[in-house]
């Protein structure tokens, strides 16, 4: 599952292993492992990694470092959830309550988990104190609405631990995806004792955290490297093959496919310019090539509650979506993807169809029918303003300081001038990581951001722009789009869902301009031949590496 917001880096994170020989006389950086045979070392290319507390993070490099070293209810293993932390469960017929029977396991201190470190979490996250950018996640739970709003008390939650092996939930309606919801990062089970021992700290040092994963953390190097070693109390330690993982920094793409070529990184994402290279590489042989469709989109968010009262007219927010030539920047900047019209990518089930072949992308119905100046000045003459654009600034914000972050800012910024007329003031973000603080903090004008799907439904999607959801940084609000979350909630006829949905796309995308959407993402990896099991999973993260293997050559 993914990030509800699992806020998705263009750069999509790279996956490497290396070998080291160890014993007597072994070369440089080698040393002797546990029984005097190989340690094996995962090295991965990753985002800063902005907290390790599951109820915070809102970024896929946070979540993969947690799917790494916590074990939530299920497991998704190619694409399929399966029993992880809980070995059993069952489903009433009116499909509202699940009772889950967890198996015996051990936190990496040594103390057994218990239903009530899963119950604990789960209402960590709906807390209002907690300020948990996903609270909205929970709140198809018994009561989690009235909860979060203060109506309700924490024993009134549909959540509990009937004892220290048994786990309910129960659901206001039912959620057909609900299991695959709990394969999501988000709902690991976590140790009051720990939590409150740290307070608001929790989550920013790994020395003092307790892990239920394949794998602990051991030390984290801010903005540079997290380290984890396999946990030795992990109930299926036996089939973890890594013995180390490091998440490394790398921000440019030059020095990652320098060390594929060196064999230092095993698994990379195949972008720009050495995407067809190393797609060709795959076909001759040289290496494992992967693509396929993930269910991610990226756009252009608008902040609406911000100081610059630009952005609080539609006809502004509109023009500036009409004005981007889409094919050229896929084609020509980011090299890689599908050009978006809409919110919900492909791949994306709506009951067993796919939503996106039953409902065309909205914007399509715009494009070249609307003179995005003439608009632009309009929503100015609106607003009282002067009706030059060329009067006025607004700024971008990068997703990060690396070279392919300047050339996206500035194919926008030259853009939005030369259709437009409008001046663009690009700002700086140090790193992924200062990105998502400002986004978080409302610190911009307008800013490109991404949502991964966390299960295979248009909701993960929809909801994200609730007025009171976490996610939605621009402050996105209209009581329209509100009655369209509401009205989805508990149908399950797949035709009314879809007509809902598509009603609250078009609302989001055409009417109010709440959003720019920009592509829906793919998944290029090139992987050395010894490189086997990285799971690259469609919803909820960028990779599973329980299964991950190196083999010798």
């Amino acid at each position: 599952m993914k990030r509800k917001r699992i806020l998705v880096s263009l750069l999509a994170a790279a996956v490497i292993t290396t070998t080291v020989l160890t014993g007597c006389g072994g070369s440089g950086g080698s040393k002797e492992g546990g029984k005097g045979g190989k340690e094996v070392v995962l090295n991965l290319d990753s985002p800063a990694i902005r907290t390790l507390d599951s109820a915070k993070a809102t970024d896929s490099a946070s979540f993969n470092a947690i799917t790494a070293s916590f074990e939530g209810l299920l497991r998704a293993n190619n694409e399929k959830p399966e029993a992880a932390g809980a070995e059993k469960w069952e489903v009433s017929k009116d499909q509202k309550t699940y009772t889950f029977h967890l198996r015996d396991q051990e936190w990496s201190d040594g103390k057994k988990v218990s239903a009530k470190d899963y119950e604990y979490a789960w209402k960590r996250i709906l807390d209002p104190k907690t300020k948990s950018q996903y609270a909205s996640f929970l709140l198809g739970i018994k009561n989690a609405d009235k909860f979060y709003k203060g109506k309700a008390t924490a024993e009134e939650l549909g959540i509990k631990a009937l004892d220290d092996k048994t786990f309910k939930v129960e659901l206001e309606q039912p959620i057909p995806y609900f299991l695959e919801m709990t394969a999501f990062a988000l709902l690991v089970p976590v140790r009051q004792d720990v939590v409150e021992a740290q307070g608001d700290k929790y989550g920013t040092d790994v020395t003092k955290m307790v892990f239920n994963g394949p794998f602990a953390l051991k030390e984290w190097q801010k903005g540079a490297k997290l380290s984890t070693v396999k946990n030795d109390k992990y109930y299926d330690k036996d089939k973890i093959k890594i013995d180390k993982v490091n998440f490394l920094v790398i921000k440019e793409l030059q020095t990652k496919y320098q060390m594929f070529a060196n064999k230092e990184l095993q698994v990379i994402p195949a972008t720009g310019e050495y995407a067809e290279k190393l797609k060709k590489d795959g076909e001759a042989g040289k290496c494992d090539y992967v693509e396929d469709v993930a269910p991610s989109a990226f756009y252009m968010m608008y902040n609406q509650s911000g100081k610059n009262k630009l952005l609080t007219n539609s006809k502004i927010r509109l023009a500036l979506s009409l004005a981007i030539n889409r094919e050229d920047y896929v084609n020509k900047v980011y090299k890689r993807g599908f050009v978006a019209y809409g919110l919900m990518p492909t791949k994306l089930l709506c009951g067993d169809k796919e939503y996106r072949q039953m409902v065309q992308e909205p914007l399509k119905e715009l494009m070249g029918k609307k003179d995005p100046k003439a608009l632009f000045v309009e929503g100015l003459k609106e607003l009282g303003l002067d009706p030059d654009p060329a009067k006025h600034t607004l700024r971008f914000l990068p997703q990060d300081s690396g070279a392919f972050e300047k050339q996206s800012a500035e194919f926008f910024q030259n853009t939005w001038k030369q259709k437009i007329g409008v001046n663009f003031k690009i700002d700086t973000a140090a790193s992924f990581a200062d990105y998502l603080n400002k986004s978080l903090s409302g610190d911009f004008e307008v800013a490109m951001s991404g949502w991964g799907a966390d299960y295979n439904d248009p909701y993960t999607f929809i909801e994200q722009f609730q007025k009171d959801n976490g996610n939605n940084h621009g402050k996105y609000n209209n009581p329209k789009y509100e009655e369209y979350i509401k009205q989805s909630i508990g149908v399950t006829d797949t035709a009314k869902r879809t007509e809902i949905f598509k009603k609250a796309e078009r609302l989001l995308v055409n009417e109010d301009a709440g959003i720019a959407p920009l592509f829906y993402k793919d998944k290029r990896y090139a992987t050395q031949k010894t490189v086997k099991g990285v799971q690259y999973p469609a919803f909820g993260g960028i990779y599973e590496l329980k299964w991950a293997s190196v083999e010798e050559k």
